[in-house]
């Protein structure tokens, strides 16, 4: 017996907890179409695989033949990347840039991130140098406990 495949995917989108209005715009279809789709028994592997990245949800265990599909599409898509100009372009000197604003934007963030995390470091070390001087010692053991701590986390 075939499975139906629309009944397995909508599950999962129930179970991702993701609303279908949102996951129907990220597919870019009207939500009446997702749910016109998901009435198929025989949905398209590419939609799928789509849906799965969506609400992050891997449908090997569902669909074992698409799950050698998806696997080769990752890898095809998996390319290194470097900043060039405004953009970033893929380390194997295509000619393939990524534009994406708002994928410039998380890593414009992420560059802040870590050199916020980097003066935050800095300071702390400050601070324990100005405890070792005045001799406060009760501040000065809070800090090192508390550098620590935050290295184990690491």
């Amino acid at each position: 017996m075939e499975q139906h495949k629309g009944k397995i995917v909508e599950e999962a989108i129930k179970k991702s907890g993701f609303r279908m209005k949102a996951l129907a715009s990220k597919v870019g279809i009207a939500r009446n179409t997702l749910y016109n789709k998901l009435k198929e028994a025989d949905i398209k592997e590419d939609f799928i695989i789509q849906i799965g990245k969506i609400i992050h949800y891997d449908f090997a265990n569902d669909f074992p033949n698409i799950h050698a599909k998806n696997k080769k599409q990752d890898e095809d898509k998996s390319r290194p990347y470097v900043p060039k100009g405004d953009g970033y372009k893929y380390s194997d000197e295509s000619n393939d840039m990524i534009s994406d604003p708002y994928f410039i934007r998380f890593e414009k963030l992420n560059k802040k991130y870590l050199r916020l995390m980097e003066d935050y470091t800095k300071l702390l070390k400050i601070l324990v140098v100005l405890a070792n001087n005045n001799e406060l010692e009760g501040v000065k053991q809070e800090i090192i406990t508390f550098i620590d701590h935050q290295e184990r986390e690491d």
